[in-house]
């Protein structure tokens, strides 16, 4: 994996990088491609301090409802369980093969495994010192957490 972009994190962030619309036109291709359906997409920032869009997609014949996380910054996305309750801020990754192929042409797609790393001082390099107390203030354990928070 490699360092993560200044602003990823959404403070001293350029504007977005990603819109809802274009995160949200990706989508809908990439869930027709795989047979699924688009249930709800949700901007980063409307209701919440969310850096990040997301959408929960229903995968074919309904087996499962997939959440696609996509940073408002830069063009990453990742997966992860819908949330187990009302206002449930984890973050449970899981890989989508068949998404990730879809959304690759247009996104970084970021798998569970690295998700789920540890902070490591080469991932964060290129962060701003803003980004790195926000870091530590919230005691944050995985890159897919910086990548995809909820900071205010």
């Amino acid at each position: 994996m490699h360092p993560l972009p200044k602003g990823i994190t959404g403070f001293d962030a350029p504007e977005y990088g990603v819109t809802a619309e274009q995160f949200t036109s990706a989508c809908h291709s990439a869930v027709r491609q795989v047979g699924g359906r688009v249930l709800q997409v949700q901007p980063a920032y409307d209701q919440v301090t969310l850096n990040f869009h997301q959408a929960f997609v229903a995968l074919p014949h309904g087996q499962e409802i997939i959440r696609v996380l996509c940073n408002a910054h830069y063009p990453m996305v990742a997966f992860a369980r819908p949330p187990a309750y009302e206002g449930d801020a984890r973050l449970e990754f899981l890989d989508c093969q068949k998404l990730a192929d879809a959304l690759s042409v247009e996104f970084s797609v970021i798998g569970s495994k690295d998700a789920c790393l540890g902070i490591d001082s080469e991932l964060i390099a290129e962060l701003t010192e803003v980004e790195l107390d926000q870091m530590r203030y919230r005691k944050t354990q995985r890159i897919g957490d910086v990548i995809f928070n909820h900071w205010d």
